[in-house]
C-alpha cells in the first residue's frame, strides 16, 4: 500500500473542493447580503458539521489514532508523512478492536479520513488568518481572485492579490512597499527618557505578558517571529524591571507576574473571551510603539481566540 500516495490525492482533491465550497459559500452568503463576520462563521461551521460526520472525529479510537499521527510527525527529520504512517500508525491501527476495524473500514479508510480532515483545518486555519483579505473581496463582491493559500515566508499583506485588491478598491490609500516596512518607520522618540515619557500605560499583567511574548518568540525563533534590538529594549523600557520587584523576592513563583511570565496568558484568564479582550487592548499600544514582531504574534492570537468564540457560539447554538 503506497500510504503517502493515498494521504496526498485525498488531502489536495479535499483542499481544492474545500477551497471552491469557501468561495461558493461567501458569493452565495454576500447575494444574501449577510455581513462578512456572519459569512465566515456560517461557512466555518459548515466544514465542522461536515467534520463531525467522518467516522475519525466520531471514534474515540480512531480520534486517538489521529492524536499519534501527530505527535509522531516529530519523530521523524525527513519524509515524515510516509513515515508515521507506514510505522505509528499503521501498527496503532492493527491494534485497534474489532468492532472498529472492520471489512468496511480499513486502515486505506483511515488514511483518507486523515488527509480530509487535516486537509480542512489547514483550509479554515488560513482563512481565519487572512481573513482581511478575503473581507475586501466579500464587501466589494469581487472574487475573481479568490485563493486560499500559506504566503509564508511573507506576510500575505505584502503578496500580490492583497496588493492589487488595494489599487483596485482602495486607490488612494497610502500603503508602504511591504507591510512589514509599515512597522520599520523611524520611531520619533530619539531616547529612553522621550519613550519612557510617551508610551502608553501598561499595567503589570500587560507588562508581564510581554516580556512572556519575548521569551517565546525568542524561543520559537520562526524566520517570521524574529525580535531585533529594538524591540527588545523597547519592551524592558516599558517593564523596567527595579530591585523591589517581585521577582527578585523570596516568594517570587507566587506572584501573579511571574505565573504570567512563565505561564503566558493562559495565567490571565482560562476563560478566552477575557483573553481575547486583554490583548485587544493591548494590540494598540504595541503598534502604537511599532513593537512589529510582538504585534504580529498578538494579531494571530486573536484570530485563534475570536475563531474558538465563534465555535463555541455556533455549538451552543
Amino acid at each position: 500500500m503506497d500510504y503517502l500516495k493515498i494521504y496526498n490525492s485525498n488531502y489536495n482533491k479535499a483542499y481544492r473542493i474545500g477551497e471552491i465550497a469557501i468561495k461558493h459559500k461567501l458569493i452565495q452568503f454576500n447575494r444574501e447580503t449577510f455581513s462578512f463576520e456572519r459569512a465566515s462563521n456560517l461557512t466555518q461551521e459548515s466544514f465542522e458539521n461536515f467534520e463531525k460526520k467522518l467516522l475519525i472525529d466520531k471514534e474515540p479510537k480512531l480520534t486517538e489514532l489521529k492524536s499519534v499521527f501527530q505527535k509522531s510527525l516529530s519523530n521523524y527529520s525527513k519524509n515524515k508523512i510516509e513515515l508515521v504512517l507506514k510505522n505509528e500508525v499503521r501498527k496503532g491501527f492493527l491494534k485497534l478492536q474489532l468492532n472498529i476495524q472492520s471489512n468496511t473500514y480499513t486502515l486505506e479508510s483511515f488514511i483518507k479520513e486523515l488527509a480530509i480532515l487535516n486537509a480542512t483545518n489547514e483550509l479554515i486555519r488560513l482563512y481565519n488568518n487572512h481573513s482581511e483579505l478575503f473581507k475586501i473581496m466579500y464587501e466589494n463582491d469581487y472574487f475573481d481572485l479568490f485563493e486560499i493559500k500559506d504566503y509564508h515566508p511573507i506576510d500575505f499583506r505584502d503578496s500580490k492579490n492583497y496588493t492589487d485588491l488595494l489599487n483596485k478598491f482602495y486607490p488612494l490609500r497610502k500603503k508602504p512597499e511591504t507591510f512589514s516596512e509599515s512597522f520599520s518607520v523611524t520611531h520619533p522618540y530619539d531616547t529612553i527618557d522621550d519613550l519612557e515619557n510617551n508610551t502608553p500605560k501598561f499595567n503589570e499583567k500587560e507588562k508581564a505578558y510581554l516580556l512572556h511574548l519575548i521569551y517565546k518568540i525568542i524561543e520559537e525563533s520562526k524566520a517570521n517571529l524574529k525580535l531585533n534590538n529594538t524591540e527588545f529594549y523597547k519592551v524592558l523600557s516599558i517593564v523596567n524591571l527595579k530591585d523591589d520587584s517581585c521577582l527578585v523576592s523570596d516568594n517570587y513563583k507566587n506572584s501573579d507576574y511571574y505565573r504570567i511570565l512563565s505561564g503566558g496568558i493562559e495565567k490571565i484568564s482560562l476563560d478566552i473571551k477575557t483573553q481575547d479582550s486583554f490583548i485587544d487592548i493591548l494590540i494598540p499600544k504595541t503598534r502604537e510603539l511599532k513593537l512589529k514582531n510582538i504585534t504580529k504574534h498578538l494579531s494571530e492570537k486573536s484570530t485563534f481566540l475570536k475563531a474558538s468564540i465563534a465555535r463555541n457560539r455556533n455549538k451552543a447554538k
